[in-house]
């Protein structure tokens, strides 16, 4: 029989079952708990993906795949496993149910877009697992929804997963995913904060941030500035490093993902980061390591009326590497 609630929202999530929303899912729904500015949403557990996998027409050969790959027919497995899961239709109840549990965000306002992303069991885990694939944004066409779905259930047989899989000697279909479709937030400046657990880092908070939409790194040919900020002088950062923006990202309500685009000239030597909304994330980067017994990597936002919102939230010490894995519970099939 159908599990009756396979479909959450992201404030009733158990954030202890990793195993069933994914790490992401988890860590949202305890900053939530916690009362900490957090998107609604919803999420579609893993056991959908389970079940997905074991009823869909044409995903029976997954598990032959999976049986016969080797380290010489990853990419060939990896790309025919994907193929399957894209193009095999979704069961019509499993469908409406995602439908369903949609509509509930769009219901007030039909127009509002949100964001799909991947909740994995072993977020964080490795350089290649799952984490930022598979994310779409501006959505709102329920159907596209859906196929976005399966895009991200295909993120967990991608070649570099199965790589890593393998070459840790553990079963090439050891992740399990979760889907996050959330509210969006329209991003004036965006950043990710470190907040470390451990003595040597316990007073230190480390952010990178931009204008635009996401933060991207040197070699994708954009630089984020960079704050350091010793939790002792609040507001005072021990270290700031200001880049040349000469690019950003924005979100294209036409695909749906990032495009990298000229930056406004008269911010391009300008610090994303204003004196208060240091002030603000050094306040926040203190609560979450007063509150939370990990480390985390937080994706935030600060919308055009200058609110702080928690788009994202990655342990940074659950799994330090892929062997954690096997630690995880077993995902009960429904």
């Amino acid at each position: 029989m159908y599990e009756s609630q396979p479909i959450l929202s992201l404030s009733e999530v158990d954030y202890a079952r990793a195993d069933t929303f994914g790490d992401r899912a988890c860590s949202l729904s305890r900053l939530m708990a916690r009362g900490y500015h957090v998107p609604k949403g919803i999420v579609i557990s893993t056991k959908v993906f389970k079940r997905y996998l074991n009823t869909a027409p044409g995903t029976k050969r997954i598990d032959q795949l999976i049986e016969n790959v080797t380290p010489a027919t990853i990419t060939e497995t990896a790309q025919e496993i994907q193929d399957l899961i894209n193009f095999s239709p979704v069961p019509m109840q499993m469908a409406n149910q995602i439908a369903t549990a949609i509509s509930s965000l769009l219901d007030k306002s039909p127009s509002q877009a949100l964001i799909v992303r991947t909740s994995a069991n072993v977020e964080g885990s490795s350089r290649h697992v799952c984490s930022g694939r598979g994310v779409h944004f501006h959505m709102n066409d329920i159907t596209k929804i859906i196929r976005v779905v399966k895009n991200c259930w295909a993120s967990a047989y991608t070649a570099d997963v199965l790589k890593d899989l393998i070459e840790v000697g553990l079963p090439p279909d050891s992740v399990w995913v979760a889907v996050i479709v959330e509210k969006m937030v329209r991003a004036e400046v965006c950043g990710k904060m470190y907040v470390e657990k451990g003595e040597k880092e316990d007073n230190i908070f480390k952010i990178e941030s931009n204008w635009g939409a996401k933060v991207h790194h040197a070699e994708e040919g954009i630089l984020c500035d960079h704050v350091i900020i010793d939790e002792t002088k609040i507001g005072e950062p021990i270290e700031t490093f200001n880049a040349f923006k000469q690019k950003i990202s924005y979100i294209s309500p036409e695909n749906h993902q990032l495009e990298i685009i000229d930056n406004d000239p008269a911010r391009r030597n300008v610090l994303s980061l204003d004196p208060q909304k240091i002030a603000t994330l050094a306040q926040l980067a203190k609560k979450i390591h007063d509150d939370f017994e990990v480390g985390y990597m937080i994706e935030f936002v600060f919308d055009e009326k200058d609110t702080l919102w928690l788009l994202d939230a990655v342990p940074l010490s659950i799994h330090k590497n892929l062997y954690k894995i096997g630690q995880s519970s077993a995902v009960t099939a429904i």
